[in-house]
């Protein structure tokens, strides 16, 4: 029974995620990668150093460089050395990653607003539990 359910819930997020991303896919940046995506919101929320990203994402920093690298070339980031410390390398999101993060803070309004908004407050409040919830057992809290 447990498992059925379990099963039911994969299925819906899948559908959910599928449903979300055909409706909303003219939105979508497709250009980034997952990881690139993420190397991108660790840099903007002020992790800039490659060792830090690379154990924040668990991969190696030669994969980090290598991200780095391709999002530099496409323009979503800016490297320049620190003049205080000079074997230090600074990160910062260039226009273009900027652009990124307010479009997607612009779609994400929308799914919250047409899809999300539709539910009930209790039903909200009721997810946020459960999503609390699957998150504390992630981190083995």
């Amino acid at each position: 029974m447990k498992n059925d359910l379990i099963q039911q819930i994969n299925g819906l997020l899948n559908r959910l995620s599928v449903q979300l991303a055909s409706r909303f896919e003219h939105q979508i940046d497709n250009d980034l990668t997952v990881k690139q995506v993420l190397l991108l919101e660790l840099i903007r929320t002020g992790c800039a150093s490659t060792k830090d990203l690379a154990a924040q994402l668990n991969i190696s920093m030669s994969a980090v460089s290598q991200i780095l690298n391709k999002l530099e070339t496409k323009e979503y980031i800016t490297r320049s050395i620190n003049p205080e410390n000079r074997r230090e390398i600074v990160l910062k999101l260039a226009a273009k990653g900027e652009r990124y993060f307010e479009e997607a803070q612009t779609f994400e309004e929308e799914i919250n607003r047409e899809v999300y908004g539709q539910l009930p407050v209790e039903d909200l409040e009721h997810m946020v539990r459960i999503l609390e919830q699957l998150n504390g057992i992630v981190k083995g809290e």
